[in-house]
């Protein structure tokens, strides 16, 4: 199914002053810092959103329970630190001894732009919206515990304080409440266009923001530009830039030019060739940073010709990985092959060594497998993203030795999601990582059986069992022989490909002060 990127809305008249409806174009003021990137969000809903693109936008106009804490980064800049958490929304909490209740004490004076307070009857609401429609905010919410879903209860003790019940320890569940997913929605507006409907999108809510935290959206064009503004009543610390204005630029040459002439404040998405030609350029630096997000190929398991474990094998060693480290990521990349990347505590260099690049191990594979050739696959890309689009040529070229005639399918940002999602396409490319930066979590989604975020459709019993064991865990030897035992099975399975662990890079301009990276960007530490 195609999802529209125009809709036609219901709206209650006398929600209409504190909404707004977002039909034209961003316009930027001199002052504002001008933020590009090369993909759109497919959504503004932070129960549905999935991507880093939906992510990193829309966590801005909400206020969360906790946040994470940031730390010292490389050449002047800051970073965000996964490993602390902070009071947001929340003044202070406390954990239950046999770890099930949470309960938070909320900060008095926040409100939505409705001028509704943002209070526990919000907080529990829009956790309950998370869990009832069932996308993919759930699986952050629960930290992937969805079977059966790991929160039992929300409780409103009083306006101020409001209580999570657990049906299990999770030792994540703080880092969980610092999520998009964990956002404060506005009730009153949600219900009046379109409410919830279990298991389904709110059409409304793709389009549109309900604000609770630092900014509000002036305005917002799909798939080309928004523009955003502190939030005069926010009751937390202001945002470091009173307006930003966001650009989504498809087109590599434009993004560069961009970044180059210092029309951008800030870049992200250039293609790691273009980067390699800032480097001697007058009023930019460009700074790499690390993460555990992959450039992948996701082989669905279950849809042929990926069905078969031997000709995925072949696949995995027709890829020419140093070559594409080099050509195409510039050397911003780590090679590895395993289940778990590099920059993840649990990850074993020893067993997770490269796939070395072998025609003709692949093409006795091939003839091993017993797939006729010549056989037509196709693999989705998302429009906009020069390093897919890179990637998917050099094995289109390179396959066509072996009779394998790859097709390149380019979607735009949304029918990408949809398609994704609904598990529709034969193969697609993704640069994929987890929202919370646990192993246990990743594998939540990334290797459990009959789970809908898992695109690669692998599944193995064995290792649902090994998973289960790890996220039950909090003795570190024992977790990293579970790790181990993992990696080991998954390599001889071969799920998927993964060309690169990347190393994003950002484009600053010298105006630029402050910025503070994530691989879920959050824009409240930027300036100029």
């Amino acid at each position: 199914m195609r999802i529209r990127n125009t809709y036609r809305l219901p709206f209650a008249a006398a929600l209409l002053s504190s909404l707004v409806a977002f039909a034209g174009p961003a316009f930027a003021q001199d002052s504002d810092l001008i933020v590009n990137s090369a993909v759109a969000p497919s959504t503004l809903d932070p129960a549905w959103a999935c991507g880093l693109q939906e992510i990193s936008f829309i966590q801005n106009f909400y206020v969360r329970l906790v946040q994470y804490g940031t730390a010292e980064g490389p050449d002047g800049t800051r970073v965000v630190d996964f490993a602390t958490t902070e009071p947001y929304l929340a003044e202070s909490w406390d954990i239950s001894d046999d770890g099930l209740v949470y309960t938070f004490h909320l900060k008095d004076g926040y409100t939505f732009a409705s001028g509704n307070p943002v209070d526990a009857e919000a907080v529990r609401y829009s956790f309950q919206r998370v869990l009832d429609m069932a996308g993919c905010g759930r699986f952050f919410l629960t930290d992937g515990h969805i079977d059966p879903v790991i929160i039992e209860a929300i409780e409103v003790i009083d306006p101020l304080t409001v209580a999570i019940t657990l049906n299990k320890p999770n030792g994540n569940m703080l880092g969980d409440l610092a999520t998009h997913a964990a956002s404060i929605v506005d009730p009153s507006v949600v219900e009046a266009n379109g409410g919830v409907v279990a298991g389904q999108p709110n059409e409304f809510m793709a389009a549109n923001v309900t604000e609770s935290g630092p900014f509000l959206l002036e305005s917002y064009t799909a798939n080309q530009s928004a523009r955003m503004v502190a939030n005069p009543e926010f009751a937390g610390d202001a945002p470091a830039s009173e307006a930003i204005n966001v650009n989504w630029i498809t087109a590599a040459p434009t993004l560069l030019l961009q970044a180059r002439t210092g029309q951008a404040d800030i870049t992200f998405g250039l293609a790691k060739q273009a980067v390699t030609t800032l480097a001697d350029n007058s009023g930019t630096r460009a700074i790499a940073y690390t993460n555990p997000f992959v450039q992948q190929m996701m082989l669905p398991n279950t849809k042929a010709p990926w069905d078969n474990p031997v000709f995925r094998e072949a696949v995995a060693h027709a890829v020419p990985y140093e070559d594409i480290v080099e050509r195409v990521a510039y050397g911003y990349g780590t090679l590895y092959y395993g289940p778990i990347p590099p920059s993840l505590p649990g990850f074993n260099a020893e067993l997770s060594q490269p796939i070395p690049f072998d025609l003709d191990r692949a093409r006795e594979l091939i003839a091993e497998s017993g797939v006729a050739t010549p056989v037509d696959v196709e693999v989705m890309i998302q429009e906009g993203d020069a390093t897919q689009q890179q990637l998917a040529t050099i094995l289109q070229s390179t396959w066509a030795d072996l009779g394998i005639n790859l097709n390149i399918r380019v979607a735009p940002a949304a029918e990408f999601q949809d398609l994704s999602q609904s598990h529709a396409v034969q193969s697609l490319m993704r640069l994929d990582g987890p929202g919370v930066f646990e192993v246990g979590y990743y594998w939540g989604y990334d290797v459990i059986c009959d789970n809908s975020n898992n695109l690669t459709e692998y599944c193995n019993p064995e290792v649902d069992e090994l998973v289960d064991q790890l996220r039950a865990s909090s003795d570190e030897a024992e977790r990293q022989g579970i790790m181990d035992q993992v990696t080991e099975i998954w390599r001889a399975e071969y799920p998927k490909i993964l060309f690169f662990e990347d190393q994003p890079v950002v484009v600053l301009s010298d105006a630029v002060t402050e910025f503070t990276f994530s691989p879920l960007p959050d824009y409240r530490y930027w300036a100029k």
